[in-house]
């Protein structure tokens, strides 16, 4: 399998059968370099344009994303591929005032290959023990929001850490000099890093994932993107 990261909170997912996953595309208002791409699958954590451009992923892609208050599951069938998809998704929100000052976020779990991905979208609080039990164990791999202001930031992106025990975290929704002026984010990546132990910085855009070469002891790996 492999991760790429697209900016901001924009992942790419490959199987190694093919089946792709890209995670909460952004609008073209931000001035990240979001590419030419096609996927099968696109998961929305919430409805900001700096998340649910889904138009902007070429393919005729499925479209995860959560309808109701409540908890739900979608099964997405990869024709090319035979692989299938399922997809839960946990109510969260985005700030830490039950939503009422930036809404809903969901936090989204899917396995690939053994692999258990969580991604925490706009995620604006610390997580509650109901929320970590229905996330259903420890992160293999963890998509984490650090920047603050709409978000959490350095220390609850470090409280959630221990909560979910990952053993790779990937952060992201973090201050660039791209986004320094609009007002989605406070912090820079490096708070967040010097409170972690163990942190690689891979100089690439994308990393390879494989269950029985995951870390034992959470690591941060941090991704470019253009």
């Amino acid at each position: 399998m492999n991760v790429r990261y697209l900016g901001h909170c924009s992942f790419l997912i490959n199987s190694s059968k093919g089946s792709s996953i890209i995670t909460d595309p952004y609008g073209v208002h931000l001035p990240y370099k979001f590419p030419m791409i096609s996927a099968d699958v696109v998961v929305i954590s919430h409805e900001h344009q700096d998340h649910n451009a889904e138009w902007r992923v070429g393919g005729s892609p499925v479209i995860v994303k959560r309808t109701t208050s409540f908890p739900v599951e979608h099964e997405v069938p990869v024709q090319r591929t035979k692989e299938k998809l399922v997809f839960q998704g946990i109510p969260t929100f985005h700030d830490n005032f039950s939503g009422r000052r930036r809404g809903p976020n969901t936090t989204w779990v899917w396995h690939l290959e053994g692999v258990r991905y969580v991604f925490l979208g706009d995620v604006g609080h610390v997580l509650t023990d109901k929320q970590v039990e229905a996330i259903g164990g420890d992160a293999d791999i963890l998509f984490l929001p650090v920047g603050g202001l709409s978000t959490v930031g350095s220390t609850e992106a470090a409280l959630i850490v221990n909560q979910l025990n990952p053993k790779i975290v990937l952060p992201m929704h973090y201050n660039t000099a791209q986004i320094e002026f609009s007002n989605l984010a406070s912090e820079p990546l490096e708070n967040f890093l010097n409170k972690m132990e163990n942190v690689e910085m891979t100089y690439t855009m994308s990393i390879d994932i494989d269950l029985a070469r995951l870390p034992m002891k959470t690591k941060v790996m941090v991704l470019k993107y253009e």
